[in-house]
């Protein structure tokens, strides 16, 4: 693990206490509890280790849903933007690739280590439009998708689900299987979510069967295996979709992401904060 990794980490952990505020008891033995984790498993995966560390969390605050409520009002923030994000995409002359954008910015909505400042997600994602993609293979993705006999879209957080939705709509793909996280962690989406809004009346949408903030093939469950490996085209939504998958060599694979830390960027060759589609291999 990184340095910069151990540090996002930690700043999840205070975010937690701080959040809830549990009597300093609870918040000690929480915090010698991911102190012995890091002892045991400090070359461990970082998906790995925020995995247990929110199942500690949940475990030692006795919360099933650490940010139900922050989940359930990006979905409702994004949705009552609806109507702006569609006609942005019609009026484009590239609606593919406005719409591939636009589900990229939506990776902005984060309530991790690199959490949304401020509560306005809509005007945060309205002010990123303009940014150009830093690694642009939407071109390639537009054509696999079209001669795809399937197409795998692996989701990320609350609130950009409903800037996947409209991506997935304008792909006009009749075999589009949508996943989603097994059980709640951070704010990554789960089928409570799906439903919220709307998505599953559009697409299959499937469980992972894990509880990881990223996609770890040794931990999914059958049936998302089943979409991976059969899936004409796959597409990974976010940092932590990234870092499951980034050693997968896979040329089906894309990912659409924002690089929300340097380490990650230096791996990409980009800027912190740049937005990207890009393919596996």
């Amino acid at each position: 693990m990184k340095k910069e990794c151990f540090f996002c980490h930690t700043k999840t952990v205070e975010k937690l206490i701080q959040k809830f505020n549990p009597a300093d008891s609870v918040a000690e033995e929480f915090l010698r509890s991911v102190n012995r984790l890091f002892d045991q498993e400090w070359d461990s995966s970082n998906p790995y280790l925020a995995t247990k560390i929110h199942r500690m969390a949940k475990e030692k605050l006795n919360i099933a849903n650490l940010y139900e409520e922050e989940k359930l009002n990006a979905n409702k923030q994004l949705l009552k933007h609806n109507n702006y994000w569609r006609t942005l995409v019609n009026d484009s002359s590239d609606p593919f690739r406005m719409a591939a954008k636009l589900a990229v910015i939506g990776n902005v909505v984060d309530y991790g280590a690199h959490s949304l400042n401020g509560d306005d997600v809509a005007e945060q994602i309205k002010s990123l439009i303009h940014n150009a993609l830093k690694i642009d293979d939407t071109g390639e993705l537009h054509e696999r998708i079209k001669n795809a006999e399937s197409v795998l879209y692996i989701g990320d957080n609350a609130g950009e689900i409903v800037l996947d939705k409209l991506f997935i709509e304008v792909m006009n793909h009749s075999n589009v299987t949508f996943a989603v996280r097994g059980y709640p962690v951070i704010n990554d989406i789960t089928e409570e979510d799906a439903k919220q809004t709307g998505i599953d009346r559009l697409c299959k949408v499937i469980s992972n069967g894990y509880d990881a903030p990223s996609t770890l093939l040794d931990h999914c469950s059958d049936e998302f295996l089943d979409a991976y490996n059969n899936a004409g085209v796959i597409i990974a939504k976010g940092q932590g979709n990234f870092e499951g998958l980034m050693d997968e060599k896979n040329e089906k694979l894309f990912f659409l992401l924002m690089a929300k830390c340097k380490p990650i960027a230096g791996m990409l060759g980009v800027n912190k904060g740049d937005m990207l589609v890009k393919k596996a291999v």
